[in-house]
Parts: C-alpha cells; structure tokens; sequence
C-alpha cells in the first residue's frame, strides 16, 4: 500500500489528470474512492520493450484543502510465479513498484503537479490483502481492515506507516530462471507508452445455478459455465477468524469405479502445481469475499469452512 498527501488551493478546477502505472498491477484510490474499474492495470506487455500507462479524468474528485492518493500493489505478470513453469519466478522483477503523475489545472491556468516521488509518498505492507497471485490466488485477512480503513482520506493516521522508497532497475530485475528462456534484463529499448486497446473489465455477471453438499462443510456451487473470472459471495453472520477456503475447476469426478470416494468433487489434476485458491479471513457481520489480484478460470468453486 502506498498514500501521499497533498493540498489544493481554493479555486476553480478546470481539469485533473491522472497517469498511472506500475510494475506489478494496481488499483489507484483517490479521496478514498476508487479510480476507474479495470482489472490487472497496467496490463500484460513485453515490459523491457513497451509498458502501458493508463490516463483517468479525476477533475470530480479533487476538492480544497487536503486531498490523498494512494495505490495498492501486487505481483500481477511482473513479479510472483507467472508462468506453468516453477523456475520462473521473479521473472520481470522481484517486487511491485508504482509511478504517477497528478496533473490539476485551474481556470487561472496555473498547474499543480503531484508525482510518486518516494520522499513524499509513505508505504504499508501489513494490509488486508496478505497475497495475490495470478497462479495461486489470493488471500485476504478481512480482520486487518480496521487497521487501515480510511487509509486513502487525508484525515487517516499513517504514523505507523514507513516513508516510500524508489525501486531501481538495475537492483530488482531477474537475471535468473529457466535456462531455456532468456533473462528479462535488456530495457535499451524500453518506451513507456499511452493505453491502447481494451483493459481488463467486468463485462457479465453469472450467479451459481445449483449447490451440492458433497461432503460435511463441503459445498460445490455450478456456474453451469466455463468462464474466466472471480467471485463474489455475501456472508452474514460468520464468527470473526472463520477461515475459508475457495478452490476453482473446470471439471468433477465422473461417477466412474477408478474415483470412487471423489465422485461429486472438483478435479484438480490439470492445475498441476497451481493452488487455483483463495483463502478468506472473516472479520465478522455482514461481508462480502470478491478477490482483486487474482482470477480464476473454472466452472466450480468449492467452499470449505475452517475455524480457528
């Protein structure tokens, strides 16, 4: 997690601008609302040749006085374990990293620019979101929200946040991996470039069409098609610290002799070593599990409650 502060004059706002981009993916947060609503920004490029930055019109939520931009961060295609292949890890770089510019511009023609410039800028790596991966899933302690709610108002207390610090190229990118694919390490002919084409968005929303209590606590809920995608599922009621475990498949046991036992249940065998999972941590009331930095290409999700 990353947050500035920063101070707007009292006059007329003809246009705010933001760029972002990050290595990793984000979602940028403004005055405590979210800017924008595409998935896995900035995209996946051949980042040592072309990495895409995206432009948000932001002028409404600017406001006199003390404003806050913050950003949250994971591995997205940069860094983590991003291909089928486990010795590629790391394979862009081996941590997330942000870069923004906040242009506004009032009706006198004067400018104020804002830049993720580490001394200004403060980080937090203790946020609900505990792990995020395209491969693995994602896992999020919804008992950490407490910590950091408000985290992207100007009225938030980050005194126990640390200051922001720059993360080189030359310290942080792989220079190792599978030694049939070559190092990702050559930027000579790096540009940094405006968003072309669509980003990632939510274009449908399907609902389970049946559920099945394949085992005690086991439930498998059927979309009833393939699809690539991420939950979203309201709780009610779930004592704080219930832990719950989500697993994503294609495909069930067939009712066939050689898997008896597993007949009803989800098949995991061509995932090979991908956990395909996401583990949630409830906090508690009402609450909804929808992960942000992971997605999952599945038919079935199976739910299992743990309690600790």
């Amino acid at each position: 997690m990353l947050r500035t502060v920063f101070t707007s004059p009292d006059a007329k706002i003809t246009k705010a601008r933001l760029y972002v981009t990050a290595r990793g993916i984000y979602e940028i947060y403004l005055n405590g609302q979210r800017v924008g609503e595409d998935y896995s920004n900035p995209g996946i490029t051949q980042y040592n040749k072309i990495h895409l930055y995206q432009i948000f019109d932001v002028t409404k939520h600017i406001h006199s006085g003390k404003n806050a931009l913050g950003a949250l961060l994971a591995e997205g295609w940069w860094s983590g374990n991003i291909t089928y292949s486990g010795e590629n890890w790391n394979f862009f770089g081996d941590r997330q990293s942000l870069l923004a510019k906040l242009v506004i511009t009032y009706a006198d023609g004067k400018e104020k620019v804002i830049v993720s410039e580490p001394s200004a800028w403060q980080y937090y790596n203790d946020s609900p979101v505990l792990y995020g991966n395209f491969f693995q899933g994602e896992v999020y302690d919804a008992l950490k929200e407490a910590d950091v709610e408000g985290w992207s108002t100007a009225q938030y207390d980050a005194s126990r946040w640390k200051p922001a610090q720059e993360v080189s190229l030359e310290e942080h990118i792989s220079t190792t991996g599978n030694p049939n694919m070559p190092a990702v390490n050559d930027y000579s002919a790096f540009t940094l470039t405006g968003q072309f084409g669509q980003t990632v968005k939510a274009i449908k929303e399907l609902t389970a069409l049946s559920v099945e209590e394949v085992r005690p606590g086991v439930f498998v809920y059927d979309m009833e098609q393939n699809m690539v995608g991420i939950p979203r599922i309201s709780l009610t009621g779930i004592n704080p610290g219930t832990k719950i475990n989500l697993r994503f498949a294609e495909v069930k046991y067939p009712d066939l002799p050689e898997y008896k036992g597993n007949v009803g249940m989800i098949m995991l065998e061509n995932l090979r070593a991908a956990m395909a999972q996401d583990i949630y941590i409830a906090k508690g009331g009402q609450e909804t599990i929808q992960p942000r930095f992971t997605y999952h290409g599945y038919r079935f999700i199976v739910s299992i409650n743990r309690y600790r």
